[in-house]
């Protein structure tokens, strides 16, 4: 009888510890920020174990939501003009933005998840053609390096007018920040990659 007490007091004691273990393992997070010379306008940061069915799900959530206002979302995004650019900055409280950070913060503010470089872009949302371009959509580019498909910056289109586009971005370019530019100048219709739809 006692033996049997002593053997259930340990087995007993056995599982706490391994179900402590296993809380510490769980709720231990990490910070990694990787640089790549050809994506001076992305940052790749990682604060929890990134989860692909986490992005994709919240993905058709966005693509399927009909009561976003995208009038608002581009006047909340218009008042973050002349914010500075900053590397690796998703809030403006952080001292600036960087490309991906400004659609990070603006989708963000009304509950939209959104990847958080601008690389990620090229595999979210629903592809536009370019004649289809509409407000709200997001406009992916490359990075300073025209030749190269990866996309290394972003912005919200504001107005498609008779095949005029505007957009919001915030550029590092001479440390200009949020600003609105088109996308016929030279700069932008040579690193244009695609243009994708996040919300419907």
């Amino acid at each position: 009888m006692r033996f049997n007490l002593m053997l259930l007091i340990c087995l007993s004691l056995f599982q706490t510890s391994f179900a402590n273990n296993r809380k510490k393992k769980k709720n231990k997070s990490s910070l990694t920020t990787y640089k790549n010379s050809q994506l001076k306008d992305s940052v790749y940061r990682k604060v929890i174990p990134f989860d692909l069915a986490d992005i994709s799900s919240s993905n058709s959530e966005n693509q399927n939501s009909s009561n976003i206002n995208i009038d608002g979302l581009l006047w909340f995004a218009k008042k973050q003009l002349g914010v500075p650019y900053k590397y690796a900055a998703e809030d403006p409280k952080q001292g600036g933005l960087d490309c991906s950070g400004f659609l990070y913060y603006v989708f963000g503010h009304f509950n939209i998840k959104v990847p958080r470089t601008s690389n990620d872009y090229l595999n979210f949302g629903s592809i536009v053609s370019k004649n289809k371009i509409q407000k709200g959509d997001v406009l992916v580019f490359t990075g300073s390096n025209a030749k190269s498909k990866v996309g290394g910056h972003v912005g919200i289109v504001l107005e498609n007018n008779n095949g005029s586009i505007s957009f919001i971005h915030s550029a590092s370019g001479n440390k200009k920040g949020v600003m609105i530019s088109n996308l016929s100048e030279n700069y932008f219709k040579e690193r244009f990659l695609k243009a994708v739809r996040i919300i419907k």
